[in-house]
């Protein structure tokens, strides 16, 4: 099935099940990306957020790119958020910033008075997962495991279904594209997990499906 882009007019694009679509930045010359295919059953938003659902922000301050938002869910019935930051660098200065930037997105989503429009993709969520995707030819450095946590317990605080998470770092993810990667795959013998990814048959990550893989116990 042919990939859809997004519309230039709009920071907003619907997708259904069976679409491919991949998250990218070229705007801001980001090298990272993140290839998705929507399940079965299930229609979403695909959200810019810098620049697009959070606007007029103050010189230097930064939030995430992207939000998948779960519309319906006509399989396993979940509501499900998922932030994603493309930050294809090394530089740990870069990477560790990241984590910031996403906690200062969630914390305007929650601002019903400056952004009454954003709070619809955190409020009642079964779910609220993260991301910090690299790009093929970079490898994302360690991250800060305090920022890391910080996040964490927030993604678990505004996630209705929370009692069912085992552990905080299971809803965090690193996207790492891999042009070796023949089927997206999650790795990793501990949360955070890995998933690899890329832009080629089976390389595509299953929305919301896989996301719900990191939760279960390996």
């Amino acid at each position: 099935m042919a990939i859809n882009k997004r519309h230039k007019e709009s920071f907003i694009t619907n997708q259904t099940e069976g679409q491919k679509y991949v998250i990218d930045d070229i705007e801001h010359k980001s090298k990272a990306w993140v290839p998705i295919q929507i399940d079965t059953g299930n229609s979403v938003e695909i959200v810019q957020v810098d620049g697009g659902l959070i606007t007029g922000l103050s010189e230097g301050e930064f939030i995430c790119d992207n939000l998948v938002y779960t519309i319906k869910d006509n399989s396993m019935g979940l509501k499900i958020t998922w932030i994603i930051e493309l930050k294809g660098t090394r530089n740990p200065k870069e990477a560790r910033h990241s984590i910031k930037q996403i906690i200062k997105s969630i914390q305007y989503f929650q601002d019903q008075v400056e952004y009454p429009q954003a709070f619809k993709y955190v409020n009642n969520r079964d779910y609220v997962f993260a991301a910090i995707a690299g790009a093929p030819d970079k490898t994302l450095p360690a991250l800060n495991n305090k920022d890391l946590k910080a996040l964490c317990q927030r993604l678990m605080a505004i996630s209705v279904k929370r009692k069912s998470v085992k552990d905080m770092f299971m809803l965090f993810c690193i996207i790492k594209p891999d042009n070796k990667c023949k089927k997206a795959e999650i790795r990793g013998s501990k949360p955070p997990y890995d998933i690899y990814c890329y832009k080629n048959k089976g390389g595509y990550i299953s929305y919301p499906s896989m996301l719900m893989k990191l939760l279960e116990s390996k």
